[in-house]
Formats: structure tokens, sequence, C-alpha cells
């Protein structure tokens, strides 16, 4: 296989540049703008000028004016197309060179085009300096050196002309200048710091879109070789195309993935499941072709795979040639330069090894942390090969037995019995003896009901029991069955029927799934524990923020107030969150209780909004009540009225596109007040609207969704509505964006 393209495998990490970097490109990007400008004030001040100075100064004015245009042009064309050839201060010391010539050619308009006795045309150069300085700060202000010595060049040579003149102004004028290029200093220090800090977020930002792309490369990688494995059935594909991804995502030059056996002296070896070609004469290469999709088998532990199969740990070695553990390569090896090595674990077992080498700059431990979902994923293969293996020999143990038996233990996991029209047990398999406890000659010819309680035995004839049990055909009951030692459990049974002319039987599939409800009982006891848990110190640490944040503590620099201000959204975000799964728990075990009274629609809804604002602000929306009916009183729960209201009003601002509004409208019927959320933004697909309400469901539920929460907040809202007597409902055009509403009682008793 080939190795696949880096840009079609995955995305390219993203790159950023450095402080001085930046700066160089802004003050490049900005010398097309400064050229175009030059000209068009070169242009008006030489008609101006035209008639009143000499002409042959202002054509020599003209000239050297164009040659520094067109150095500064050719800079500018050189850097954008070698720019990664040189250093930044390279460009940076040409950029201050053409612009100190660019404000020596200025200066220069204080000797040539200086208009003696004439005041007008000399407060008219003294006007298009005084510009040409002040708008250069917009460009040169980032680099101190060049703005100042701008500056100087262009405007100081006028001051002195006037001196020598003996002009009215000079000594003003001389005081302006000076002033100008304090503010010019003081201009360029706050726009290096903002540059600075800027480029700080910038960095930050594109950091973390590294990790983002980081992980939307190995999804990408891990749920492509999960296709693969599923679809092809094919192992040495599916680990080819895994360790050709991983290569090219970690930038390794050869690699292997294998799986850990024992000899007869449990001493553990290597079989290649996938390995690069390192063949390096025709002899190897010919093993190579022989064996790669054999399994090359690898016994020799004194290697530096072999000290991470030994001891178990990862291995890192960026200098193999020096290193103790490595056991050297044979003649005419590719020369290793640097080696991973990382044993994979299923539980405590050592099952395989992902092998890595020659990457350039060698590894750290964060490879071995960004590798761990392709070593979960191997996991996972081992277990799917092994469990295949284990089939394999099963259907070959199977194929030796008769066709009926065969037809019955097909589902040897879960309990299969055949049963006569009125009942009669007349086959039991193995499972069905695990199950119940009988063996099987103890309970064929006995009725159906020995396996079930005296309380659902007695309550029918054997006929009708089997009526109502078969009315139910091919869909899974659940039922309580009945152990030989007196307990009773949870069943799920499955009937089909099997028809002849003579009489009707049936197939009964039975799983216990007592463990399975115990399993329930104990994740729902566990997320109400965890949760209960959590709120108390979860508390405890949104007060301690809010006190720090509120400055009685001190006040805090900028940075860490950001910090604190990041981490008590955080909390608070982690409290709604239990606050909702305690209310999915309660509302699942019917503990939660309503106080129903009346109350005003407008108010409650009011009230909501201004308790959410900060969710508009943070996503930039603006709530709105667009239109709202009178006499709107509503008999319900305000506070859980209001905190419906509040998931959907969360929802639209999440959904929303910004600087839109999300509209709030109050109406009613004859019975029910209804209040509608509607947003402006992405919508929701057509595929999607039928889970809107179910349980941790998002539109987006990737690992790199970029909407937060839970994906409760409409389960829980749909169950407090309709436990308050109302309903909820939705509508959606995918672009446009979404409506959602729920009705609630009229109070009555005003009307």
């Amino acid at each position: 296989m080939d190795r696949p393209n880096p840009d079609n495998a995955s995305a390219p990490n993203v790159q950023h540049r450095t402080l001085a970097e930046e700066r160089v490109r802004v003050l490049y990007q900005a010398i097309p703008l400064s050229i175009g400008v030059t000209l068009v004030l070169d242009l008006l001040l030489s008609l101006s000028h035209w008639n009143v100075i000499g002409q042959g100064d202002l054509i020599l004015w003209n000239i050297l004016m164009m040659c520094a245009m067109v150095l500064r042009i050719v800079n500018w064309f050189f850097w954008s197309h070698t720019e990664s050839s040189f250093s930044p201060q390279y460009w940076l010391t040409l950029f201050r060179m053409g612009t100190l010539l660019a404000g020596l050619m200025w200066g220069s308009a204080s000797y040539f085009m200086f208009a003696s006795y004439n005041t007008t045309y000399q407060a008219l150069l003294a006007f298009t300096l005084a510009g040409v300085a002040s708008g250069s700060l917009t460009t040169l202000v980032i680099d101190r050196w060049s703005a100042v010595g701008f500056v100087t060049l262009a405007i100081v040579p006028l001051s002195l002309r006037l001196h020598a003149e003996q002009g009215q102004i000079a000594i003003s004028m001389s005081i302006m200048v000076a002033l100008f290029i304090v503010f010019v200093l003081s201009a360029s220090a706050r726009a290096r710091k903002q540059l600075e800090n800027s480029f700080s977020q910038k960095a930050r930002l594109i950091e973390w879109g590294n990790e983002r792309l980081q992980q939307q490369q190995i999804s990408k990688i891990l749920s492509q070789t999960q296709a693969l494995f599923i679809a092809s059935n094919d192992d040495a594909k599916t680990f080819e195309y895994l360790l050709d991804h991983v290569l090219s995502f970690t930038g390794s030059q050869f690699g292997f993935i294998g799986e850990v056996h024992y000899n007869q002296e449990q001493d553990p070896y290597l079989s290649m499941l996938s390995i690069s070609n390192i063949a390096w004469d025709k002899s190897s290469r010919a093993a190579y072709a022989e064996h790669k999709h054999q399994g090359m088998k690898f016994t020799n532990l004194n290697t530096l795979f072999g000290a991470a199969l030994v001891s178990g740990k990862p291995i890192i070695s960026n200098n193999p040639a020096s290193d103790m553990r490595a056991g050297g390569t044979p003649t005419g090896h590719a020369v290793l330069t640097s080696f991973l090595g990382i044993p994979i674990y299923n539980n405590a077992q050592q099952v395989a090894m992902l092998g890595l080498a020659n990457k350039e700059n060698g590894y750290t431990e964060e490879h071995i942390e960004q590798l761990k979902p392709v070593t979960s994923l191997i996991v996972q293969f081992m277990i799917a090969i092994a469990h295949r293996r284990q089939h394999i020999i099963d259907e070959e143990n199977i194929k030796r037995q008769a066709k009926h038996t065969q037809a019955i233990l097909d589902g040897a996991f879960d309990g299969i019995i055949t049963l006569s029209e009125l009942g009669t047990v007349t086959s039991f398999n193995h499972a069905a003896e695990v199950i119940f406890g009988y063996r099987a000659n103890q309970i064929i010819g006995s009725n159906l009901t020995k396996l079930l309680p005296k309380h659902a035995g007695e309550q029918s004839t054997n006929k009708s029991l089997m009526k109502t049990l078969s009315e139910s055909l091919d869909i899974g009951q659940e039922i309580v069955g009945l152990r030989k030692n007196g307990k009773e459990f949870s069943m799920e049974l499955a009937l089909s029927a099997i028809s002849n002319e003579s009489e009707t039987s049936y197939v009964g599939v039975i799983r216990d799934i007592s463990d399975r409800k115990q399993t329930d009982r104990l994740k729902n006891e566990f997320i109400s524990t965890v949760s209960h848990e959590l709120r108390t110190p979860l508390t405890s640490i949104s007060a301690a923020l809010a006190i720090i944040e509120s400055g009685n503590l001190g006040v805090l620099p900028e940075k860490i107030s950001n910090l604190v201000q990041i981490a008590k959204q955080n909390s608070l975000r982690l409290q709604n969150l239990i606050s909702d799964l305690l209310d999915m728990e309660r509302l699942l075990s019917n503990k939660i209780e309503f106080d129903n009274n009346n109350f005003d629609a407008l108010d409650m809804v009011e009230a909501a909004i201004t308790a959410s604002q900060y969710i508009a602000d943070k996503h930039n929306v603006k709530f709105h009540i667009s239109s709202a009916e009178d006499g709107c009183s509503i008999y319900a729960d305000e506070m859980r009225a209001q905190q419906v209201l509040a998931h959907l009003l969360s929802n639209a601002a999440k959904f929303s596109h910004p600087h839109t509004n999300v509209e709030i409208s109050i109406s009613r019927t004859s019975e029910f007040v209804k209040i509608m959320v509607m947003d402006h933004g992405v919508g929701i697909a057509p595929e999607f609207k039928a889970n809107i309400f179910n349980s941790f469901t998002q539109a987006d539920s990737s690992s790199s969704r970029h909407k937060d929460g839970s994906g409760i907040g409409l389960t829980i809202s749909k169950e407090l509505i309709e436990k308050m007597g109302g309903k909820i409902g939705f509508s959606s055009t995918l672009g446009v964006g979404s409506s959602f509403y729920f009705e609630l009682p009229l109070n009555t008793t005003n009307h």
C-alpha cells in the first residue's frame, strides 16, 4: 500500500508567525498603499507648484521620488516572493532603509519646492508634509525607528528652511516638530504593545486550533480504520492502512504493529500485523515479500522494541546508535535516528505493540499521549480478532452437530426453549439450564408455568397463557421468571411461531435481564450520588471564585482576572449540568414535585430574559419580546416554567447567528397560553428532527462539535411541560432558523 499523501490523509497543522515576522508582515503589506498615496500627493504637489518654482528643480525632485518609490516596490516584490528565505531582521532592515529614503525624499521637497517669499505655497508645502508624516503613522507606528526616522527626515528640513528664511512660523514649526516626534514615540510604544497583545491572543488561538486539528486528524484516522475493519474483514489490510496513516500523522519513516505471543518458555515475541518495508538487500526483500501477510515473527529481545516488550513500558530513544538497550541493526539496514515503542494492554494483559522510527527531531512523551486513541483502537481490534478466532472455532464445532441441534444452539448466549401450543416444554438448551437452574431432562415435558411465579401462572389456563404470550410474537416482552431455587428474576421472552398443518408450536428466546436492570438502577443511583456529591464543592468553588472576582481580596491583574472569570463561568456551567442531571433523575423516578399557582406569563418571560442575559451577551444576540397578548395568566409551577424557557433561550442563543434577535411571543387560546422562542440561526436538519427531544442528543454530537451543552435540556423541558399538563413542540427550516414553543394551562379563574 502506498503511503497516503499527508495533504489528503489529514489536514496540516496550523502554523503561526513569530512576533518579529508579524511586525514585518504588517509593515510590508502597507507598502502598496503607501506608494499609491505617495504618487497622488506627488502629483498634486507638482501641479500646484509647477508655475511657482523652478520647473527643473521640480522635475529633478520627481525623478528622485520615483527612484525611491521604485526601490521600495522592488523591496516589496522580493519580500512577497522570498519572505521565508531570509530572516525577519533582514527584511526589517531593508524596510527601514526604504522608509528613511522615502522620508529623505519628502524632506528634500523643502529644498526643491520651497517657494521663497510666498507664504501661501510655503503653508501648502508644510500642510502636505504634515499630512504625509501623520498618514505614515497608520503603517509605521508599530516600528519606532521607521516612524521616527521618516517623520524626522520628512518635516525637520522644512523647519530648518523656515529658520533659514527667517519665516514667521519657524519657531512654532520647530516646537510642533519636537512635539510630533514625541507623539510618534509614544504612539509607537502603544502600537507595539497592542501588536504584542494581539499576537499573543492569536498564538493561543492557533495553538488551540492545532490541538483541535490533531484531534480531528486522529478521529478521522480512527473512523476510517474502523469502517475498513468492519467492511473488508481483512485484518492485514486494516492494520496496514492504520500504520500508514499513523506514520503520516507523526511524520515517522518506519513503523510496525505487532501482536504479542509467548513461546513455551513464556518468553514474549512479536508477530507482525503490519510492518513498513525495511528490506535493504535481495535476501531481506524476498523475506519481506514472503512473510508480509503471514505475520513476520521477531523474537530477538536485545532490541529497543524488545526492551519495551520485556519492561511493559513505553520506550523513547532519540539516539539509538548510542543507546545501551539497542542491539544494533544488520549490515545494510536503514539507520535508525529515533524510536518510539508503545506496549498495548487489554486490562493487565499485553496484547500488542506499536513501534515508530525515524521521526525528524525525535519523539517525546507528548506523542505517547497523542497516540492513546490509536492504541485504544488497536485493543478493540485485538479483542474483536480474538472473538473472531473463537467464533471460527465454535463454527467448526457446530458443523459437527446435527442440523436440529445447530438451529437450537444458534444463539448460545440466550436461553432457547421450544413449546407446544399448550405451553409444554419440548426442548431446553444449555443457556436455559444456566438461566433457570434446571437440567433439560428435569423440565422437558413440564408446562411453561413451572418457570413462572405462581401469581403469574395461576391467573390463567395454560391455553390462555400461551394466547397472551403469543399476542406479541417476534417482539421481546419483559416478564418475571422463576429459578429452580425459588428466586424470581426479570427476563425478556421473544416467541416465534412455527406452524404446520396439524398444530402450532413456539420457539422462545429467553434473556436474563436482571443484571441489566440492576446495572441501570446502579447507574441512576451513581448519577444521582455523584451529582449530589459534586453540587456542594462546586457551589463552594463558585462562591470562592465570585469573592476573588469581586475584588474584596485585592485587585487582580488582568490576566488572572480573566482566568478567574473563565473558571467561574465553567463552574456555573457544571452546576447547571448537575442540576439538569438531578432533574432528569427525579423526573424518571417521579420524585419531582410541582407547586402550581397562577402567574403572569409576561412577568415570567421578562424574569427569564433577565436571568439569561449573560448567555445573550456571550453569543452576541438580543432577546426581544416581539408580541404579548393581554390576559395571559398561567396555572402551573412558575419556577419550572421559567426553567423550561431558560433552556429554550439558551439553545436559541447558541444556534443563532451573531448580532441577530431571538424573538419571544406570548399568545393564548381558550385553554392554553403559548410561549414561542424563535431564532434566526442554523436550523435543524430533517434527519435529526425525530430525535430532538431524546436524552443526551445534539444535532452535532461529534467530538469536535462547536456548541456546548449536555443534550438533556430539551428532554427535561418536555417532561416538565407534559407533567404540568402542557405540550411542547417546534418547527425548523435548515439555514433559516427554528421556533420552539410550549403551551401551559390558562388560568381560567379570572375569565
